[in-house]
């Protein structure tokens, strides 16, 4: 499998999981380039072989690694998940734990090895206790797989484990770099995590804040050409990006709100995820209603198609409603109203810069009202 052909159709919703895990993890070129001890850089280079090499095996042979390929798909049969959750909310819950889970268990596998292992020249020194504690956590339906499991399908990859230490036949520098980078996560999920995840090694150096383009990695060519656009856009309004979740870049003005650029991977989807906040549920609603009143036909219509509403998401999680345009709408967030474009298409791109400058009028009135 090469990762670095754009792609949007998938065989099922874990094959598209694993596109878009490795299409998020940092070049070699980019995440070594201040890595000057040559050893350290020839171990960084082997891990991010092995996992590169196993991300495509698994796309090849998703079955020699136990996973729940078309379990979503056949749960589903064509009908909405957001329906399924209300009808069956236990099942789908569980069935979209799993596919969620289906990849992060051989890289949460690799970051307790290395947190709590040591590297001995070719050869990693595990603790048997952690291993087999962290065994226990796997055995419920959601992570439905053990440990003995992932190492067997790791034998693809020329791993091998005897008692207490794990050997790499083809890849056998990758330790000392597995090691150091496990060390520097705090825990084996979120922000702490990114950096894991992605393999980037410039944390070696220092703790090193993702940038926009870390974020737009995973994304297609044309996707990241759109959110490169929209990033350029936003700075030309003065609106800043900042960094501070592992998922999304978020843009503000004067220190409020303004967007968010995600690179989105949802249930088979991999999407440009565009956000943009009109009012939150303190404000006014006139202050983002009257601004629409004023915009075209064409452009509002664009705008109700838009709307972040509420959709359901849990059981229990079903919104509130506001009115946008003069019409009654579901949203999320209290009541706030905001706005959102899953992979924009061309003729969304000019509403959206539109909606930025909407915004940030927004803001800059409510500054000079004070």
């Amino acid at each position: 499998m090469n990762f670095d052909i754009d792609q949007d159709a998938f065989p099922s919703a874990v094959h598209s999981l694993i596109y878009f895990t490795a299409r998020g993890i940092i070049p070699l070129e980019k995440s070594l380039a201040d890595i000057a001890d040559s050893d350290m850089r020839a171990s960084c280079a082997a891990f991010h072989g092995f996992v590169m090499a196993m991300l495509a095996d698994m796309y090849d042979n998703p079955g020699e690694y136990h996973l729940p390929v078309m379990l979503l798909e056949d749960f589903c049969k064509g009908r909405k998940i957001n329906g399924l959750k209300q009808k069956y909310p236990s099942k789908a819950k569980n069935i979209i734990a799993r596919t969620r889970n289906a990849i992060s268990n051989y890289i949460e596998l690799l970051y307790k090895l290395g947190t709590h292992g040591e590297a001995a020249g070719d050869t990693l020194v595990f603790s048997s206790e952690a291993l087999a504690k962290y065994d226990k956590t796997l055995k419920g339906s959601v992570r439905n797989i053990c440990v003995a499991d992932m190492f067997k399908a790791m034998a693809r990859m020329g791993i091998t484990v005897r008692e207490n230490e794990v050997t790499s036949k083809e890849y056998p520098a990758m330790f000392p770099a597995m090691c150091a980078l496990s060390s520097l996560a705090k825990t084996s999920s979120g922000f702490d995590f990114f950096a894991f995840r992605t393999l980037d090694f410039r944390n070696l150096n220092g703790r090193h804040k993702p940038t926009y383009e870390d974020y737009f990695r995973p994304l297609t060519a044309n996707q990241k050409k759109q959110a490169y656009e929209l990033h350029d856009f936003a700075i030309s309004q003065k609106v800043k990006p900042a960094v501070s979740t592992f998922w999304k870049v978020d843009y503000k003005y004067k220190g409020s709100q303004v967007m968010c650029i995600g690179s989105e991977w949802n249930l088979g989807e991999l999407a440009l995820d565009i956000r943009i906040m009109g009012t939150y549920h303190w404000d006014d609603p006139a202050l983002i209603n009257d601004r629409l009143a004023q915009e075209s036909p064409d452009f509002q219509k664009n705008i109700l198609r838009h709307i972040l509403r509420c959709t359901a998401c849990s059981t229990t999680h079903l919104g509130m409603f506001v009115t946008v345009l003069d019409k009654k709408q579901r949203v999320c967030g209290g009541g706030a109203i905001a706005f959102r474009w899953k992979n924009p298409g061309d003729e969304d791109m000019a509403v959206i810069k539109r909606v930025i400058e909407l915004r940030c009028d927004i803001i800059a009135s409510k500054e000079r009202k004070y």
